[in-house]
């Protein structure tokens, strides 16, 4: 900002307004701001990928279900849940008795249940955080649009000549 003369007032380049203190504060304020954005953003992402991975965990949990109710061994299992287990070191039932084989159903559907309120614990702590960043975010902006009137004011201030 520069002041030419006494009754007008000329803006120049922002970097140059933010020679005056409270529009620096401003500047800074909106690029916190913008940081707490992004990683809010970035955390919303995370919370939809966790989100579909608790989704497709439920989906299995629900086909160990029926397949404990169908009494099936190891080989009679749909592959992508043979798949799942696996990937995530649950062992597959294989007993042909029919006692044995519940219990190592129950035992997969508990690990499944395990991993599925681990996934929903995860999503929840991340919501806390990303409440978090938008709560920086609104206290940014907020302290941004006070500097903001502050300089104003004190430019109208100028401007009048008080």
């Amino acid at each position: 900002m520069a002041v030419t003369g006494v009754s007008s007032t000329q803006f120049t380049s922002v970097t140059e307004g933010a020679r005056s203190p409270q529009l620096a504060f401003a500047m800074l304020q909106m690029e916190l701001a913008k940081a707490n954005k992004d990683s809010a953003m970035a955390g919303i992402q995370d919370i939809e990928k966790q989100q579909s991975l608790k989704k497709e965990c439920a989906d299995y949990l629900n086909q160990a279900r029926e397949c404990q109710e169908g009494k099936k061994k190891g080989d009679d299992i749909p592959a992508d849940l043979r798949k799942y287990m696996s990937a995530n070191g649950i062992s597959i039932p294989d007993s042909g008795d029919s006692d044995k084989n519940k219990a190592q159903w129950d035992r997969v559907i508990n690990q499944l249940q395990t991993h599925m309120d681990t996934l929903g614990s995860d999503i929840q702590t991340q919501m806390v955080q990303l409440q978090d960043m938008m709560g920086q975010y609104n206290s940014y902006m907020q302290g941004a649009n006070s500097a903001i009137s502050t300089s104003n004011q004190t430019l109208m201030s100028l401007a009048r000549g008080s």
